[in-house]
């Protein structure tokens, strides 16, 4: 979501050797309520030790990939979610 005309390169990685992000994600909370984290947040957790406020961790896990998929695009399916794959429960 908000996909930016620029990228921007992970600024705690050495120049150079950090991913690019373009963009942001954006996590539904509470009614009337959604948090918003840059594309590369996955990289600043696995890699940088970030660690987001617990709020948005709570949200992240409480979305149903399945049920927002088929909301979203009811005919696609979605390739870089196998079937197999494990899903990691808080």
């Amino acid at each position: 979501m908000n996909v930016c005309l620029g990228v921007h390169e992970c600024d705690l990685c050495p120049p150079g050797e950090g991913p690019e992000g373009n963009g942001e994600v954006r996590i539904p909370g509470a009614p009337g309520l959604a948090y918003a984290a840059p594309s590369l947040i996955t990289h600043y957790i696995t890699e940088h030790g970030y660690q987001p406020p617990e709020a948005f961790i709570d949200a992240v896990l409480a979305v149903d990939l399945d049920e927002w998929s088929a909301a979203h695009w009811p005919d696609v399916p979605f390739p870089w979610v196998p079937d197999d794959a494990e899903r990691l429960l808080a």
